[in-house]
């Protein structure tokens, strides 16, 4: 159990990782990277094409072990923890690629993902017990809760597919949402978007934060993330090469020359 805190607030890290490096075949993805993630921040993880930010999605949400290093979440490693369990404890994430149930409804892709969070299983579903069903009722305002928040409450009953790509974005975010999660990744939720859809989504940002969620944003539109987050970590090659505020982040001549090839 880790007990270093944050030195500002004097808290407990949410999420800590110390010196995680990750490797496919001899390809070094992620290279002992460390960083902290304090409770109820936005946080953005920049680099360049091939820097190793999807790899630590990954390797966060447990999709793969890391090859060395330590993951620390609310005071306990992630070791052998397995990819439900994390989310059952409060990690949840979008992806790159927008990830739906095409030929489910908008609501039942909500649904879908409160699964962690009901407690019915095969007997439930069979006999119907009355437990059951105000869980399913429960489960229903959760979800038309959620539509509301990301402005597709008008939308419940329309094939997730027949969505315009901006609103299956919001769709997939509602989905992760709906875990509940103190710990929420996002992967490029702006990828696609026009500026006016970018920017209601950093709005929608700050507002998921409000609500104690912490959140490790990954995003090339460098206005979004400049805007949004209260700390930037740069990655590149897989090796961390700078961190803090982003006004201090924007004039580091490491993260100019990582992206513009030269520190002039």
């Amino acid at each position: 159990m880790s007990d270093r805190r944050d030195s500002r607030t004097g808290s407990r890290p949410l999420l800590e990782l110390e010196a995680v490096s990750k490797s496919f075949g001899g390809v070094h993805a992620v290279r002992g990277v460390s960083f902290q993630l304090t409770p109820e921040s936005i946080t953005g993880l920049i680099g360049p094409n091939g820097a190793g930010k999807t790899t630590l999605f990954n390797l966060i949400t447990g999709l793969f072990p890391a090859n060395s290093g330590r993951m620390i979440y609310e005071g306990e490693t992630t070791h052998k923890v397995c990819i439900h369990e994390l989310v059952r404890r409060g990690i949840s994430r979008t992806f790159q690629n927008v990830e739906l149930f095409e030929s489910m409804s908008v609501l039942e892709n909500i649904l879908v993902g409160q699964h962690s969070r009901t407690r019915c299983g095969m007997w439930g579903s069979i006999f119907r017990f009355p437990w059951v069903l105000r869980e399913e009722q429960q489960a229903r305002r959760n979800a038309l809760a959620l539509l509301e928040f990301v402005g597709l409450e008008d939308y419940a009953a329309q094939k997730s597919s027949d969505l315009p790509f901006g609103w299956q974005r919001l769709l997939e975010l509602a989905r992760a949402l709906a875990a509940r999660p103190k710990l929420l990744l996002l992967d490029e939720p702006a990828a696609g978007l026009n500026i006016v859809e970018t920017t209601q989504l950093g709005e929608l940002i700050k507002k998921i934060r409000e609500q104690g969620v912490t959140i490790l944003l990954v995003e090339h539109d460098m206005s979004l993330t400049m805007t949004v987050s209260d700390k930037i970590i740069v990655l590149d090659q897989g090796v961390k090469i700078a961190e803090g505020p982003p006004r201090e982040v924007q004039r580091d001549e490491a993260v100019v020359k990582a992206y513009l090839g030269t520190t002039g």
